[in-house]
C-alpha cells in the first residue's frame, strides 16, 4: 500500500531508516519513489521526502525517472520538484525509461529506453547540484548492448558537458 505524505508517516519512515543506519553503522541513501496514489496526503510529496531525509540524517538516491513520471501522473512542474531535493545530500541518482499507458498516466518499468525529457532533467539536475554518479537502470526488456551503451555515453556526455560548465565558471 502507498505510504500517506503525513507528519506520522515521516517518523514512521524515519524511524526506521536510522534504525538500519544504526546497523549498517553507515548512512543509507532513500529514493524518491514513483508512486500512483497518495490517499490521506497531508503534505505534498517534496515536503514529505525532505522531512524524512531531514530527520532520518540519510542520504538520498534521486531517481530522475521518478520524478518525471510522478510530475505526469500527479500534474505538477518535474523541475520545480528537482529544485526542491536537498543538494548536499544527493549521493547518485537513476535514470531510467518508462512505459505510456495513457498520455496523463506513466508507469516507472526501467523496460524502456531513457525519454528526452528525463535526459533534459538529468542536465538540470547537473547544473543544479553539480555532476553526481548516475546509474542507468534496464530490468526488462534488456536491448542489444551497442543500445544500453549508447544511453550511458549519453549520461557522460551530459555529465562532461556540466562538468565543463562549472569548471568555466570557476576560472
Amino acid at each position: 500500500l502507498p505510504i500517506p505524505f503525513t507528519e506520522e508517516a515521516v517518523h514512521h519512515v524515519a524511524s526506521r531508516i536510522k534504525r538500519v543506519q544504526e546497523l549498517l553503522e553507515q548512512k543509507m541513501a532513500l529514493e524518491n519513489v514513483s508512486y500512483y496514489a497518495a490517499p490521506g496526503q497531508e503534505m505534498s510529496e517534496s515536503d514529505f521526502f525532505n522531512a524524512v531525509v531531514a530527520e532520518a540524517d540519510c542520504d538520498v538516491l534521486l531517481d530522475i525517472n521518478n520524478i518525471y513520471v510522478n510530475s505526469v501522473n500527479h500534474g505538477y512542474d518535474a523541475e520545480a520538484f528537482l529544485r526542491t531535493m536537498p543538494a548536499k545530500r544527493i549521493a547518485y541518482a537513476h535514470i531510467a525509461g518508462h512505459y505510456v499507458e495513457a498520455e496523463n498516466f506513466l508507469v516507472d518499468t526501467h523496460g524502456a529506453e531513457v525519454i528526452d525529457p528525463v535526459w533534459k532533467l538529468l542536465g538540470k539536475a547537473y547544473e543544479l547540484f553539480g555532476v553526481f554518479p548516475t546509474l542507468l537502470e534496464r530490468d526488462f526488456n534488456i536491448p542489444a548492448f551497442d543500445e544500453l551503451i549508447r544511453e550511458v555515453e549519453t549520461i557522460n556526455t551530459i555529465q562532461n558537458a556540466w562538468r565543463n560548465h562549472h569548471a568555466q565558471q570557476s576560472a
